[in-house]
């Protein structure tokens, strides 16, 4: 889904985005709509990354998705259970 199409959903839907960090340095943006989930892309088919939360929110923002939850994976080697493990945290998106 691009931006544009995120736009146009959430006109019509409510979409919730999972903005999920590995621990490096981009982070990417899991939309979930009930017709699916996909990650955000370009319109020529590369997942967009992005540098900061703050870019992400205004992106948000712009598209009128209001419900955002940020997803940090922990690696396998960094998780007590040696399995990879999720954590998330609500984030606001204010209009």
């Amino acid at each position: 889904m691009t931006p544009r199409q995120l736009k146009l959903a959430a006109a019509d839907q409510p979409i919730r985005a999972h903005i999920v960090s590995d621990g490096c340095r981009d982070y990417v943006v899991e939309v979930v709509s009930r017709s699916g989930a996909g990650l955000l892309r370009h319109w020529r088919g590369r997942t967009l990354k992005f540098r900061s939360l703050g870019e992400i929110h205004q992106l948000l923002h712009r598209c009128g998705v209001r419900d955002a939850v940020l997803r940090q994976r922990v690696a396998d080697d960094e998780a007590a259970s040696g399995q990879p493990m999720f954590h998330d945290q609500p984030l606001t998106v204010r209009h």
